[in-house]
C-alpha cells in the first residue's frame, strides 16, 4: 500500500515524463509555425472529425508563461498524487481530467479553441483535495487555492474556465472513487 509522501521524495517518474512530453510538444509547436498546434488544439466544431483533440489539447500550450505555470503545477500536484495513487491510477486520473475539461469546454464554448494542461492540472488539484480529506488532513488551504484559481479564470477572458471546472470535477470524482475503494 502506498503512503502519502512529500512531493520531493524522488518519486513521480510518470509526472516527470508528462512534463517532458509537454515541453517537447511545446518546442515542436514553436518550430512548426502553428502546424502542431492546429493538429492538437481542441476546436469544438471539429471534435467529431478529430476526437483525439479531446486529449491532445492537454499537451499543447499557448505561450511560454502558459507552459511554465502548468508544468510547475503538474510537478507539484502530479508527484504528490502519483505517489499516493500509483502510476497507473494516476495516469488514468490525469487523462480523465483532461477529457473532463475538454468535454466541459465543448459544451460551454462551442466556437472556441483550447490548448493547455489546465484541465488535467485542475483534476490533480481536485484529487489532492479529496485525498487530503480522505486521509483526515486539513484541506482548507487547498480549497482556497482552488477558489483563487477559479476566480482568476472567471476574470480573464483568455482562460478556458469551463475546462478548469470540468477537469476539477473529473479529477475529484475519480479520486473520490479511488479513496472509497481503498477503504
Amino acid at each position: 500500500m502506498s503512503q502519502w509522501r512529500n512531493s520531493f521524495s524522488g518519486r513521480g517518474k510518470l509526472t516527470k515524463t508528462l512534463i517532458g512530453i509537454n515541453v517537447l510538444v511545446f518546442l515542436a509547436q514553436q518550430t512548426s509555425g502553428n502546424v502542431v498546434t492546429a493538429l492538437l488544439a481542441l476546436y469544438p466544431p471539429n471534435v467529431l472529425a478529430t476526437p483525439w483533440t479531446l486529449l491532445t489539447t492537454g499537451f499543447a500550450h499557448a505561450d511560454w508563461l502558459h507552459i511554465a505555470v502548468n508544468m510547475y503545477s503538474l510537478w507539484i500536484f502530479g508527484e504528490a498524487v502519483e505517489n499516493y495513487l500509483g502510476t497507473k491510477k494516476f495516469l488514468l486520473l490525469y487523462l480523465l481530467s483532461i477529457l473532463g475539461g475538454s468535454i466541459a469546454f465543448v459544451f460551454a464554448d462551442p466556437a472556441g479553441v483550447a490548448v493547455g494542461a489546465s484541465g488535467g492540472i485542475f483534476g490533480l488539484m481536485g484529487a489532492y483535495f479529496i485525498i487530503m480529506r480522505a486521509m483526515g488532513y486539513r484541506s482548507s488551504q487547498m480549497l482556497v487555492l482552488i477558489g483563487l484559481n477559479i476566480f482568476i479564470g472567471f476574470t480573464n477572458p483568455h482562460i478556458a474556465i469551463s475546462a478548469h471546472i470540468g477537469g476539477l470535477a473529473a479529477g475529484a470524482a475519480v479520486a473520490w472513487y479511488y479513496t472509497q475503494r481503498r477503504k
